[in-house]
């Protein structure tokens, strides 16, 4: 009986490897079509199309890919996908199809089609893809080639849209990668093995050229992608002894990554040349009259507006991310300069409406805004100054300082601003009755300034509210611009780092 098993067993590895000929099998070598050479080589009564191709090897099948990239181009950060064309090679040995022992003078067998249903071929999937077909105008582009050693070499052309996790931090400065992932779908890496090419695995076409982006660099690398449950997992549903379609172990992987760099031409003249000449006219208001309300409120809500709707028109193609891109930053900048030109107009106009001048101990940015901005203080000291000038101006509000003394104050004539003191002996005589004066009368004459003169003190200076908007103006006209070129600066040094 066991010799029987091992008799079955040899004949039917006979058949398989195409030794000897089925009943039902036309004999090879009586074939010299090469057209019906592979459909014999094929035919089911020899080759098994599932069976994985063995042969004399030892250890997993390995399967040379090359990949030659023609055209990149719909990189779409909206979706998070690009588009490229390609053409996939895959190389294997199946000894299954060698015919050099008798068909020496057919020195290679091409075949146009996809050969899936009558030979083996390995799955090979896109991990990362959205949607993918095979071109061609009147038939597939697939083309099919076996050796006289049993080499196959199967050839697709593809049309791909793959997803590409973008970061979008430095948008429109940003850098992407963008990579595509080969891997093997029915056999883990103990059965099968992909491995690039080792002469120019992955190509690209010379005269390729891109809309958004330039093609910095590419570079493959082969890795393997482990879908192995945990023992928890495993347990739960039951698979801790037998494998489970994908999640039964590890599975060898290709990766083609295309580093693709966006070009800032288009940004540049269509976004922050436009932005930064807005930003630039909202401070044409600082050369505008204070009170021109009209002007300058239409220049600032008009640029404003339109920077809005530029940012709004430039930013609709990208997709809504947690993070804060550069393009935001920039926006919120220019929003805050013009908003900020806004608010220099209300605050001068407001000062420009006052009516009390302010003293000033000095004439610096110090004591003008510590003036303007606490206006109810100045206000309190100009009433009590002013206050008691009016009491020596006049006579029912003058008090007597000293109680022990015996002194009368009176102001002289409308035409000279004096303010006399006299003592009360002398001043029971009318001081200007007779030609003589009393000796006993004495007087200290004071000057008084005269009313709506400034004030006569020593380190102080009087401005208007007029004068201190004005004088605001004029430093906004220096600090807006400034304050615009230094954070240029630094943002154009961030993006380009």
């Amino acid at each position: 009986m066991a010799c029987l098993l091992v008799a079955w067993l040899l004949l039917h590895l006979a058949h398989a490897q195409g030794l000897l000929s089925h009943p039902s099998c036309p004999d090879l070598r009586n074939l010299s079509a090469r057209s019906e050479l592979l459909d014999e080589l094929v035919a089911p009564c020899r080759y098994d199309q599932w069976a994985l191709p063995t042969g004399n090897r030892t250890g997993p099948l390995n399967v040379g890919v090359r990949m030659h990239v023609y055209f990149l181009g719909a990189i779409e950060a909206q979706s998070l996908q690009f588009t490229a064309h390609i053409i996939l090679r895959l190389r294997w040995v199946d000894q299954r199809l060698e015919y050099r022992g008798f068909a020496p003078d057919v020195p290679l067998i091409v075949r146009e089609g996809y050969p899936r249903i009558s030979l083996w071929t390995p799955h090979v999937y896109l991990v990362n893809e959205q949607e993918s077909v095979v071109m061609g105008s009147d038939r597939k582009d697939v083309l099919l080639t076996v050796e006289p050693d049993g080499t196959v070499v199967l050839s697709t052309r593809m049309k791909v849209t793959l997803f590409c996790l973008m970061n979008l931090q430095k948008f429109p400065f940003d850098e992407q990668q963008c990579p595509l992932v080969l891997e093997s779908w029915t056999h883990n890496s103990s059965e099968l093995i992909l491995f690039w090419e080792p002469d120019s695995p992955v190509t690209v076409n010379k005269d390729l050229h891109l809309t958004e982006y330039r093609l910095v660099n590419m570079w493959s690398n082969f890795s393997v992608a482990n879908y192995s449950l945990t023992s928890d997992v495993s347990s739960t549903f039951g698979l801790h002894s037998r494998h489970y379609g994908k999640f039964g172990g590890n599975y060898s992987a290709l990766t083609v990554r295309f580093d693709l760099a966006r070009e800032v031409g288009h940004y540049i003249m269509d976004y922050f040349v436009p932005s930064i000449l807005l930003v630039v006219v909202s401070w044409v208001s600082f050369w505008l009259d204070p009170n021109a309300v009209p002007g300058r409120t239409t220049l600032g809500t008009s640029t404003m507006l339109t920077f809005i709707t530029l940012t709004r028109n430039t930013g609709s193609s990208l997709p809504k991310v947690s993070y804060i891109k550069a393009t935001e930053i920039w926006f919120i900048v220019c929003t805050a300069f013009i908003f900020g030109s806004l608010v220099e107009f209300a605050f001068v106009n407001t000062i420009w409406r006052r009516k009390r001048n302010v003293e000033l101990k000095k004439v610096n940015s110090k004591y003008i805004l510590k003036s303007t901005l606490t206006p109810q203080m100045s206000r309190k000291q100009i009433h009590s100054s002013t206050s008691s000038i009016d009491r020596c101006q006049s006579w029912p509000n003058v008090t007597q300082t000293d109680s022990n003394s015996d002194l009368k104050f009176y102001l002289g004539p409308n035409d000279s601003n004096t303010l006399t003191v006299n003592s009360m002996d002398s001043i029971r005589n009318d001081p200007n009755a007779g030609s003589k004066p009393d000796p006993d009368y004495t007087d200290l004459v004071i000057p008084v300034p005269a009313p709506g003169s400034p004030p006569n003190n020593s380190g102080f200076t009087t401005m208007t509210p007029q004068q201190i908007a004005q004088w605001i103006d004029r430093r906004s006209r220096v600090f807006f611009p400034a304050a615009f070129i230094l954070f240029n600066v630094l943002y154009w040094g961030f993006v380009w780092i």
